[in-house]
């Protein structure tokens, strides 16, 4: 299948939401009400011309909660279509982005105006990817508990208010990075 049609497939970023639990919801809005977005990196997505985003994702990723609203306001922002596919239900469509090996969520797809991939970012932002990476050996040693990588992930994205993923994908779209 192609990406197009993937996107097509997709769900609009109210649909997916409509998916979350309670507490799932509370998350995502509070992410939203917090991230950052200054009117300089709209205003770069807006310059990098029509794109079609596409987030592979699913509801239950904690990631996905502190990344997914950011990513959404972000690019509606500058009016770009969001489309969400969940990666449970397609596979093959997420083993074309592996990360390391694994099938690691959110992945955010971004199409040009026929459907072509420009790039794709994910699973996290280089700091919160740094602390998984650091700790990697330390959970598998049994050294460290895996909740406590998360909490450590969880308080880094509380302290980063989106502005790690905001930049990184600015950057991707004006091609720096």
């Amino acid at each position: 299948m192609e990406l197009r049609e993937y996107f097509d497939l997709g769900m609009a970023v109210e649909a997916y939401t409509q998916l979350l639990d309670d507490d799932q919801t509370d998350l995502h809005e509070l992410y939203a009400r917090r991230a950052r977005i200054d009117e300089a990196a709209i205003e770069n997505i807006r310059r990098a011309g029509t794109h079609h985003i596409l987030v592979i994702t699913e509801p239950w990723c904690g990631d996905s909660l502190a990344i997914f609203p950011v990513v959404a306001k972000l690019f509606d922002a500058a009016g770009c279509e969001v489309r969400v596919i969940r990666r449970d239900e397609h596979t093959e469509l997420i083993d074309l982005f592996l990360t390391n090996g694994g099938r690691a969520v959110p992945i955010v797809v971004v199409l040009d105006e026929a459907f072509n991939e420009q790039f794709h970012w994910g699973p996290r932002p280089a700091p919160a990817q740094a602390i998984v990476m650091e700790n990697r050996a330390a959970i598998a040693a049994g050294e460290i508990d895996k909740a406590e990588v998360h909490k450590q992930v969880r308080a880094f994205y509380a302290r980063d208010h989106g502005q790690a993923i905001v930049a990184e994908l600015v950057a991707r779209m004006a091609g720096k990075e």
